[in-house]
């Protein structure tokens, strides 16, 4: 559990100054450009990212599970990895340019055609960080995303003031993924030569490209309303719903994300080193440290939206903001739980082609409800439709997870969470809070006390000391 817990709070560092950051970019972008600019950056932002998880992520993902494995030589790994990223950008520079040319309006293709290069360099970068993860290296992870983060928000903004329009951040973003990645080139590449060794590609083909479906459909549910949204609503509609679901759902899934990139890598080491048992053992910790962390949050932004949203977005993205921010938190939540833990059932157990049942069904939720109650509801009925498809999903993931490996479920640890965020919501309830900048910083300070006193209370209750997790023995 120490070394949970190490690499937990090197990572809050590494993802926590870079999430604080791209918050920030969400609050000054705002402000600083129009609804319907702001919406053509999240339109582009969410193809580059659908475009990624499609044809990237999938070695990401191969490299997370397989450097730490003795199955391959790091040397041919590291040389087929290297042969397959370029052969997927030859392939995405022809379709995209030709897609690009035909089919884009001439005064859109000055934003489009930046997607490409956006696109590889997000690519390599994230795949040098997942390298950078497998390897059990913190440290190199935060200097990199730290410095990707600052550079993107630097550039942005100074080019915003440009009259770049939505041209700046895209740019800005671009440049911090060519800095971010050329500090990591010293991670084994150079040592390898761009060379395809087929034993190895099968394998990572075998067990990356389910995953990869599976985050591409993810994808859609997270993504595709913001376009559906588009092609109701218009641009400036889009933008308005993606700077509300930016803000709730990139902080709770940085904080969950968080406790996950220093989790997995030690359940995936305890799997190949003393068996399923060991794992198990590690992934009771990591629930309850999962829950834990995300429920609070989760009420905190649902609790504390109209602060929220004054402080962060921009006038013009407030009132519809205040309608979504708390349906988006719980569908975040929801997400992160089953994404970070539950879905670990099918990748522990090597067949990730389950997970494309339960994503897949969970998208076709998310795109008949959108179609439905978009042109009904607005912006609130496509948050409404991402709740929906991502409780589908959890069930399912649950249901059919059991039957490839078995991920313990600790009910004492859960109920333990789940009374002393019954305690916070009440506390919020009794406590009054005016109108200041400070009162409303004391009311939830005193909500979050409340929080962590009740469940350091109920667990010195039940083992008469704090054990920093349920279920789990104490390292």
């Amino acid at each position: 559990m120490h070394t949970l817990l190490r690499h937990s709070a090197i990572y809050l560092i590494a993802r926590g100054v870079p999430g604080a950051i791209n918050f920030l970019a969400i609050a000054i972008y705002t402000r600083l450009l129009s609804p319907q600019e702001y919406g053509q950056y999240v339109l582009v932002i969410a193809a580059v990212g659908f475009t990624s998880v499609l044809c990237f992520q999938w070695i990401n993902l191969s490299l997370l599970r397989f450097v730490p494995s003795s199955e391959f030589a790091t040397s041919d790994l590291l040389s087929t990895v290297k042969a397959t990223y370029w052969a997927i950008v030859g392939f995405t520079a022809l379709v995209g340019t030709t897609g690009i040319l035909v089919f884009v309006p001439q005064e859109q293709r000055w934003l489009v055609l930046i997607a490409l290069p956006l696109l590889w360099l997000q690519a390599w970068f994230e795949m040098n960080l997942e390298l950078a993860r497998a390897k059990l290296q913190p440290a190199r992870y935060g200097i990199a995303a730290g410095l990707r983060a600052v550079s993107a928000i630097t550039l942005g903004t100074a080019l915003i003031a440009w009259q770049l329009g939505a041209f700046a951040p895209l740019l800005g973003l671009a440049t911090g993924y060519l800095l971010g990645g050329m500090t990591l080139q010293t991670l084994g590449w150079k040592a390898c030569r761009v060379r395809l060794i087929t034993p190895v590609l099968r394998q990572l083909l075998r067990y990356g490209l389910p995953l990869a479906a599976t985050l591409a459909l993810s994808y859609v549910i997270s993504s595709s309303d913001r376009f559906l949204i588009a092609y109701y609503l218009g641009e400036q509609a889009a933008g308005i719903y993606a700077a509300s679901y930016d803000m709730v759902s990139q902080f709770l899934i940085m904080l969950m994300m968080i406790i996950n990139l220093a989790a997995y890598p030690l359940v995936v080491a305890a799997l190949e080193q003393s068996g399923a048992e060991a794992a198990r053992i590690q992934l009771v910790r990591n629930l309850w440290l999962l829950l834990a962390a995300g429920v609070p949050a989760t009420l905190g932004m649902a609790l504390f939206a109209p602060q929220i949203a004054s402080v962060v977005l921009g006038k013009s993205f407030r009132e519809a903001g205040l309608t979504v921010i708390p349906w988006i938190a719980a569908a975040t939540l929801l997400a992160g739980v089953r994404s970070y833990y539950f879905d670990l059932a099918f990748q522990l157990g090597k067949q990730t082609t389950g997970q494309l049942w339960v994503v897949g069904s969970s998208a076709v939720v998310n795109f008949v409800f959108n179609v439905v109650l978009i042109p009904r509801a607005g912006i609130l009925g496509a948050a409404w439709a991402t709740i929906a498809a991502y409780a589908v999903a959890l069930l399912l993931s649950v249901l059919l997870g059991r039957r490839v490996f078995t991920v313990p479920m600790s009910w004492k640890g859960a109920g333990h969470v789940l009374l002393a965020a019954a305690a916070m919501v009440l506390c919020w309830y009794l406590v009054p809070t005016g109108e200041t900048p400070w009162s409303v910083i004391a009311h939830l300070v005193s909500v979050v006390l409340i929080y962590c006193i009740t469940l350091f209370l109920l667990h010195t209750h039940w083992q008469h000391r704090f054990p920093f997790a349920v279920g789990g023995r104490r390292d």
